[in-house]
């Protein structure tokens, strides 16, 4: 625990940084106070949401070179709003929009985002086409969940989000950056109807889950192949760049 004390001190400076350690890593207490951000986070005992808060804020897992200044930013698979919260301070212009399909999650999620100006909290999963879906792993740590396809009168269902369906609801004309992180939903993803918004996509920044579901990697490929798009690996995650869009 203690060689992540500098990992606080250089993000955060020496108090803060010393503060939010104990906070964090010792106390373990539900409400952290970060410099630079006006409204604490909320961490829950006892789940994977500390492991969320250290790659997103002393790892750094999304703070990369971006080609483009994002208006739209659309966070697939938001877990409980922390990217979301880093995204609006790195990006105050952009309309960003946090996809989370778990309750539990959601809700901290919203509590997150409420303050936030142009973020939309969004309760569902996204997927390639219109359809019911349902947590398949509800026992799972909360970074974890995985959706199956149901009907609409199974227990736990809720309406599904296309990138289509999503673009079509809020006017949006070009996604400027797609984070997807859907713990195996990118196959699927990846698979049909991706020829209607991914050359109208920028940067996509994706982890892939092959070993939740077989055939992630392979779809991903064979979507991006049809475009020109640059490929950079940036830790456990793959940054796709469109080439032809501005």
């Amino acid at each position: 625990m203690l060689k992540l004390l500098p990992r606080y001190i250089l993000n955060l400076g020496l108090i803060e940084g010393t503060r939010a350690f104990l906070q964090v890593e010792a106390w373990k207490t539900s409400q952290v106070k970060m410099k630079g951000y006006d409204h604490p986070i909320t961490i829950r005992k006892h789940t994977s949401d500390i492991k969320v808060f250290r790659e997103v804020f002393l790892f750094h897992e999304y703070n990369f070179s971006m080609p483009v200044e994002p208006r739209v930013i659309i966070d697939a698979g938001a877990n409980i709003g922390l990217a979301a919260v880093y995204f609006r301070k790195r990006f105050p212009a952009a309309s960003i929009y946090a996809i989370e399909p778990d309750g539990g999650n959601f809700q901290v999620l919203a509590q997150h985002v409420a303050p936030l100006q142009n973020v939309v909290p969004i309760h569902s999963g996204l997927w390639h086409r219109d359809a019911f879906l349902r947590v398949r792993n509800e026992s799972a740590d909360a970074w974890a969940f995985e959706v199956e396809e149901c009907g609409e009168q199974d227990a736990g269902a809720f309406k599904a989000v296309s990138v289509c369906g999503l673009m079509k609801r809020y006017g949006i004309e070009k996604i400027d950056f797609l984070k997807i992180d859907i713990e195996g939903s990118e196959r699927e993803l990846f698979m049909d109807g991706y020829d209607q918004w991914l050359p109208k996509t920028k940067v996509i920044i994706v982890e892939l889950h092959d070993w939740i579901k077989e055939g992630c990697s392979r779809s991903v490929f064979k979507a991006i192949a049809n475009y020109r798009f640059k490929t950079i690996v940036h830790g456990a995650m793959l940054l796709f760049i469109n080439l032809d869009l501005d």
